[in-house]
């Protein structure tokens, strides 16, 4: 869900794409691996661990998670679990925005309800167009200090990942 928020802020104009890369990038550095997981959660020794690693290597295009359950290391749901706690872990591109200087948190509120209302009604835009009613416009709800680009991020603690944007400023 995290992403497809990303994507409806490029696609509405309010983050460049080289920004929408930019958090991505960020977001996937600050999630936490699953072998590192496994570790934390005792679910697996270092050797297991390490085991999986080295299976992967010679079997390009198996992950982590079914390898370790194909060795025998973890069960199904250890394995369900531990994804699980990946994802209610890593930061939301929302989040992370709003750390970045892109947005502000009212902002950030406004653009996530908007966004939802979307996402929630596009069966029904539709039906709603047919019987007359227009959708409502996302430039009517979309509160952007400028309207000539998105505000350029201020990376408070993270890397500054945009520096082509940077150079031409």
């Amino acid at each position: 869900m995290s992403l497809k928020f990303g994507i409806y802020l490029v696609e509405q104009r309010i983050v460049t794409a080289e920004q929408f890369c930019g958090l991505v990038k960020i977001q996937q550095e600050s999630t936490r691996a699953l072998p590192t997981l496994a570790l934390q959660k005792s679910l697996m020794t270092i050797r297991q661990v390490a085991n999986v690693l080295e299976a992967i290597e010679g079997s390009p295009g198996k992950d982590f998670q079914r390898l370790a359950i194909e060795m025998g290391y973890l069960h199904a749901k250890e394995a369900e679990y531990l994804l699980q706690v990946q994802q209610s872990t890593a930061e939301t591109i929302r989040d992370l925005a709003v750390e970045c200087g892109l947005l502000t948190e009212r902002q950030a509120s406004v653009l996530y309800l908007h966004y939802q209302k979307n996402v929630s009604k596009k069966g029904s835009t539709a039906q709603s167009t047919a019987t007359g009613q227009q959708p409502t416009s996302p430039a009517t709800s979309t509160p952007r200090e400028s309207t000539s680009r998105p505000k350029q991020p201020n990376f408070r603690r993270r890397p500054t990942i945009i520096e082509k944007q940077n150079a031409n400023a």
